[in-house]
């Protein structure tokens, strides 16, 4: 958890001001779209008067209080200034002094009040108010790197990275309460409320399946589903909410429809494998054991990983080959390219090593990022400069020693 000194330094300086943002027969069978179960859960939203509490009307609402509060407050500042003022006032011990909780999926109207969040539920807030003050906050999803098998083992997509982008002619903010969390390199794009509300209700459907509220559960997944019906970790997520609630018959086809959606992603093949092996599906079950690793094999951040265990070690020819197989799968991140530049320093290659940091400053998306590359260019730069010194000082020290033994043989012949 971070403490309200971490988020009274969040930066919110420059280009970059950071708020955060938090399932036989032998051959594979087709989800199938047309199916009633599948039409029920996609419409479910529509059976949700505009007054019901979970609506995305009353989601989105604020106070009368909240609103007066924040134009009395900032109201009068140009929408950067307020954005980055409003911010500030959130989490500052000057005022509203908020607090962050991971566990904290709340309502924006429970997160002002209650003065506590997590990083999706704080962005919804910023940018609600945001919206009373008639300025336009993006809600950014950001893909975090799952390379060390968090979402493999639990089965759950009990997570998404969101913040709030505001941008303006002159520069881009990004209001991010968990920095730790986010690498401005990672996959990410704007969504909208209805499907950040998607993963609000979620996460909430995650919660109640965890207390072992069935109910509760299936109604909050069902209503992600409804709200973001591409999404496959939605899907992943009602998924596990049937096989928990003991319907395996619909668990197997949410997986099957996660799977259509995202192949990529190896979530929902894992779950399968799982699935079936607890069925005694054992054919199956071994289909889709080689469909997740094949996705697993697609994520860069897997391949990043074994690159900086294998630099780690000093198996550098390991590390290169991993490096270069992550960027041919990802090429907008800058850490990839850092790494690579580190491998080809241990080479004494520095030409591609100063190349691969120009890209990464290139690809950065803040100007303190781009500094720091700037910064290590010179480094290496330097660091070639001594090294060639260094071998011309060698070469001429063996030059001396070559001609001092041929004067010594001279002498002796």
């Amino acid at each position: 958890m971070l403490g309200r000194q971490t988020l009274k330094s969040l930066g919110l300086l420059g280009s970059i001001a950071s708020l955060l943002i938090v399932s036989g027969c032998t051959s594979i069978p087709k989800a199938q779209p047309q199916q009633a179960w599948m039409q029920d859960v996609i419409n479910y939203q529509f059976t949700l008067g505009a007054d019901h509490q979970d609506s995305i009307e009353r989601l989105y609402q604020v106070t009368p209080e909240m609103r007066a509060t924040v134009v009395k407050r900032f109201g009068h500042l140009p929408g950067s200034r307020a954005v980055r003022k409003m911010a500030m006032w959130l989490v500052d011990e000057q005022g509203k002094k908020m607090d962050y909780d991971v566990n904290a999926n709340f309502r924006p109207i429970e997160t002002f009040y209650r003065n506590r969040g997590n990083c999706l539920s704080f962005t919804l807030l910023l940018v609600q108010l945001a919206h009373e003050l008639d300025i336009d906050l993006k809600i950014n999803e950001v893909d975090l790197p799952n390379m060390w098998g968090e979402n493999q083992e639990s089965g759950l997509v009990f997570y998404r990275h969101v913040n709030a982008i505001h941008k303006s002619d002159r520069y881009t903010q990004v209001f991010d309460l968990a920095l730790e969390e986010y690498g401005p390199g990672y996959p990410q794009r704007y969504i909208s409320k209805r499907e950040a509300a998607a993963l609000l209700f979620s996460n909430i459907g995650i919660q109640r399946m965890l207390a072992e509220d069935y109910q509760v559960a299936q109604h909050y997944l069902k209503l992600a589903v409804s709200l973001s019906q591409e999404n496959s970790d939605m899907w992943i997520n009602l998924a596990a909410g049937y096989r928990r609630s003991g319907n395996d018959y619909l668990a197997e086809k949410s997986y099957l429809h996660a799977q259509k959606l995202n192949d990529k992603d190896s979530l929902a093949a894992s779950n399968l494998e799982r699935l079936y092996r607890s069925q005694g599906r054992a054919l199956l079950a071994d289909r889709y054991k080689k469909l997740a690793h094949r996705a697993r094999q697609k994520n860069p951040y897997l391949h990043f990983h074994k690159a900086q265990t294998a630099f780690k070690s000093k198996h550098f020819a390991d590390a290169k080959r991993a490096i270069k197989r992550a960027i041919k799968l990802y090429d907008r991140d800058p850490q990839f390219y850092e790494l690579s530049s580190r491998i080809h320093q241990v080479e004494n290659d520095y030409v591609t090593a100063i190349k691969n940091l120009e890209t990464a400053h290139n690809i950065s998306q803040s100007a303190a990022e781009r500094g720091r590359y700037a910064s290590k260019v010179d480094l290496v730069i330097a660091r070639a400069k001594q090294q060639a010194a260094n071998n011309q000082a060698s070469r001429a020290n063996k030059n001396a020693d070559a001609m001092l033994l041929q004067r010594k043989l001279r002498e002796l012949f």
